[in-house]
């Protein structure tokens, strides 16, 4: 029992995060658990593996059955921040899987971890199967993606004045396509000071936009290929 508590702990403050913590990240029963069987594969990972990657496409929802699973954030500056550990009965998703879209965290297996896969068109096929079920994952998504839109959590990092024209066009549009995202003043913030000192923007060119994998963009436009899209 005592053995146990620290991780029920660890695990409390984790949810006192978010909003409506246990319709966020609900447990499924074994029976639950049954159903969805069909619609997924067993995938395993070793200890350190990535389930799914900051930035690039998800593979869709993973169902843990044995092991634990680290969820974090990441950012194009190289900040690292715990978000959850997911275990077994949970299931590791938000509203991107539905369509394959760049995942917004990064899922690292605790040890040797094994979990039923749904690629995006078995999961949606499981929501329209599963009408009770499914309305429960999909109430789950939904708030996960709001708890990431709320922290500012996730998604490209924009650098600039936040009266620039530029600054409030990009964001007003991540804004309204439901994209995480951080801004970072250059007068007050370290890291961003010392981009501006490497890339030395000139006006038309705020925000600088750090993506998920480094790259910095200068005030790239909503159509861009190499902007961030929600």
């Amino acid at each position: 029992m005592g053995q146990d508590e620290p991780q029920r702990t660890d695990r409390d403050a984790q949810l006192s995060r978010f909003i409506r913590p246990e319709q966020t990240f609900p447990a499924l029963t074994p029976a639950e658990i049954e159903r969805i069987r069909h619609f997924g594969e067993i995938r395993t990972f070793v200890d350190g593996e990535l389930l799914f990657e900051t930035g690039k496409p998800g593979p869709g929802m993973f169902v843990v059955l044995k092991g634990l699973v680290a969820i974090t954030q990441r950012d194009g500056l190289g900040h690292v921040t715990p978000v959850i550990d997911q275990g077994p009965g949970q299931f590791l998703a938000e509203l991107s899987q539905l369509s394959g879209q760049p995942a917004l965290v990064d899922g690292r297996a605790e040890g040797d971890v094994e979990t039923l896969l749904l690629p995006p068109d078995r999961l949606r096929a499981l929501l329209v199967a599963e009408a009770e079920l499914g309305e429960r994952i999909m109430r789950a998504l939904i708030l996960r993606r709001v708890n990431l839109i709320q922290d500012g959590a996730g998604g490209p990092v924009l650098i600039g004045p936040s009266n620039s024209a530029g600054v409030v066009r990009l964001q007003g549009f991540l804004t309204r396509n439901g994209q995480p995202h951080h801004l970072l003043d250059p007068d007050r913030d370290r890291d961003a000071a010392e981009l501006i000192a490497r890339y030395l923007p000139k006006p038309e060119d705020w925000p600088l936009v750090v993506t998920a994998d480094g790259a910095v963009l200068r005030n790239p436009n909503e159509t861009s290929s190499r902007a961030p899209s929600a």
